[in-house]
């Protein structure tokens, strides 16, 4: 015989110090919680959703805005709004892992002999998620606003239609999407890295492809695939292509190496100042934006010695990081200034 599932927990709003359910749980406006929010199975909130603690073991889905210090999450996580948490944001979380977290195996045991698991969720939700009845993806984190916290571990897909702004993302595993990616530490994804504006990653961005339509900053980047921005690739440490090309609209900087195993394109300069290789049949075409005339002062290509395969850009022996940063200060100080003189020509004219 099979225990049919507890009927979901209903309510229009709901304000408390804690609230827990081991079935699933819908409330109807906003649910503000001074403490933590145990949910064994789904938890739907159409408003924001405020607590210290949130463990849900199903699919969590907010209609408006996420604000807590820590949220667990069991399966997927969608919210409408923005997500704000203090702590660490986990998903892909399975029952036993949150219950030892929980420490609800530390309590005592119950009269009538049920396991500590029950104080976490009802058996029929526990063997409904054993046949994968599960929707939105296992793991994964849709996000319509921003996202920031200080750690990140997702165990899906993260896609975001604003800036994930976070100290570490611990984990990945699946593509990471967002309007700009803004990251304190280390960055490691399993899948791509999309950006549609800027990257600026502090330390290292580990991924399996990097796709950035502005700028891409980072202490080092490590891709097992193609590293492609339309802007610039500034690193302090290594740029390193695995298995695929690196690609930048304007130039490639970086105080250490840079290695692909393709090709090495940009619209400017490449500048390694501890040396450049690219693939064995394949090249460095620096300069591609650039007249021949600019080569030596835009379109260089420079390392400690000269690279093999250079195709196109001029070579020049030992230029710095230092050295792209001025040129990028005075073309900045040039742009600013190009403005009001094509104001005046044309209040003249």
């Amino acid at each position: 015989m099979t225990t049919p599932a507890p009927a979901p927990f209903l309510a229009k709003k709901l304000k408390r110090k804690q609230f827990a359910s081991t079935g699933d749980a819908h409330i109807q406006g906003d649910l503000q919680i001074t403490n933590q929010v145990i949910i064994g199975g789904d938890l739907l909130v159409d408003g924001n959703l405020e607590a210290e603690e949130v463990f849900c073991l199903g699919k969590l889905t907010v209609t408006g805005d996420i604000k807590v210090q820590s949220l667990y999450v069991g399966q997927a996580l969608d919210c409408a709004g923005d997500i704000e948490v203090e702590f660490l944001l986990k998903t892909g979380c399975n029952a036993e892992w949150m219950a030892r977290l929980l420490e609800l195996d530390q309590a005592k045991p119950a009269k009538d002999g049920s396991a500590y698991m029950d104080k976490l969720v009802h058996p029929a939700i526990l063997k409904r998620d054993a046949h994968h009845e599960t929707f939105g993806g296992y793991g994964d984190i849709q996000v319509l606003g921003y996202l920031s916290c200080d750690v990140l571990d997702c165990h899906g897909n993260l896609q975001l239609d604003d800036v994930l702004d976070v100290a570490e993302v611990q984990y990945v595993g699946g593509h990471l999407s967002a309007i700009a990616i803004a990251v304190d530490g280390d960055v490691n994804v399993k899948g791509e890295v999309f950006s549609e504006t800027d990257i600026a990653v502090n330390g290292g961005l580990f991924a399996g492809e990097v796709i950035c339509q502005g700028n891409l900053s980072v202490g080092s980047i490590h891709s097992h695939g193609d590293i492609s921005a339309w802007g610039t690739i500034r690193a302090v440490g290594q740029i390193t292509s695995l298995q695929g090309e690196i690609h930048s609209g304007r130039w490639i900087a970086t105080k250490g190496t840079v290695y692909a195993a393709k090709y090495i394109k940009a619209g400017e300069a490449v500048v390694a100042e501890k040396g450049i290789t690219c693939g064995a049949d394949y090249g460095i075409l620096a300069a591609t934006t650039v007249k021949r005339s600019l080569w030596e002062v835009r379109g260089f290509v420079s390392a400690p010695t000269k690279p093999k395969l250079i195709l196109s850009g001029k070579f020049i022996e030992d230029k710095k990081l230092k050295h792209i940063d001025a040129l990028e200060k005075k073309r900045d100080w040039e742009l600013d200034w190009e403005v009001p003189r094509r104001l005046q020509r044309d209040m003249i004219g």
